[in-house]
């Protein structure tokens, strides 16, 4: 008798989709909960999924999905897909994505919502957020809230909230993102708001120095024909620069590189040229 497991953000959702993969119903099913799910802090940090074991019973028929395919999509799908070729670009360089395609996860890609969905109830309830957890690290610090261009801007203001921007600005990101799960952990994907967490003006700051580093890359690419390397860096800063370079006409960016060492790589435009003639 086969056994299978299913986990989920409590048991009952783990119950629910054990029942629709395995196309039976509650009554017909023996489940054993080999763990509970867990809250964790502010339902975010230290969440722990439920997981369950069950069985189903031998006098109950198991009816295995059928996948239907149109003869519309079985065509599509025998076809490859044919791409185009992007001048001067080189050959054989594995896993390079252009500016067309977006960078990051889903959590940094979303529609931005209308200006009705936040209201003043929403922006508070943020703040208090942030404030709260400002109080668990301890710091002393106020926060003061907007919206500006559809999202909710949190400012933090105080003696040490230098301190709270981190090594490259980890620490600011790890707030913005904490405080952005707890706002939209049930809000649909199409309707999820935006927070921005910012202390000592760090996100301007931080953007005037990408665009100074990008134009001074951008210049050496079009000096020597060759291809020219960032450092690695949080898609946050790819998306900065791959946007900043797309108004240059001489150069286009690629992204290279797996998690914490991917980086952007600005290729002259005539580079396929100047390579053609080196040999």
């Amino acid at each position: 008798m086969s056994s299978y497991e299913f986990i989920g953000k409590s048991v009952k959702e783990a119950i629910a989709k054990a029942c629709e993969e395995l196309k039976v119903s509650e009554d017909c099913l023996d489940i054993e909960v080999i763990e509970e799910s867990t809250r964790g802090f502010l339902g975010i940090v230290g969440h722990r999924d439920a997981r369950i074991k069950v069985t189903v019973r031998p006098s109950t028929p198991q009816v295995e999905p059928e996948e239907e395919v149109s003869p519309s999509s079985a065509l599509l799908a025998s076809k490859e897909p044919v791409g185009e070729e992007t001048p001067g670009a080189p050959e054989k360089e594995p896993k390079l994505d252009t500016i067309t395609e977006p960078e990051g996860s889903d959590e940094e890609h979303h529609r931005a919502p209308s200006a009705s969905v936040i209201d003043d109830e929403l922006v508070n309830r943020t703040r208090t957020t942030l404030e709260g957890i400002l109080q668990r690290i301890p710091v002393e610090a106020e926060v003061a809230s907007s919206v500006v261009d559809g999202a909710i801007h949190l400012d933090i203001r105080g003696d040490g909230s230098g301190l709270l921007i981190g090594k490259r600005g980890q620490t600011l990101d790890a707030l913005q993102f904490i405080c952005s799960k707890c706002i939209n952990k049930d809000v649909p994907s199409s309707r999820r708001i935006e927070v921005v967490v910012d202390t000592e003006n760090y996100r301007q700051r931080k953007i005037e120095s990408l665009r100074d580093t990008a134009l001074r890359m951008s210049l050496k690419a079009k000096k020597t024909l060759k291809p020219v390397s960032f450092n690695p860096m949080p898609p946050s800063e790819r998306r900065i620069v791959h946007l900043i370079l797309a108004e240059d006409s001489e150069v286009y960016t690629k992204s290279y590189g797996e998690g914490p060492m991917r980086r952007i790589i600005v290729y002259p435009r005539k580079v396929g040229a100047n390579k053609r003639r080196r040999r």
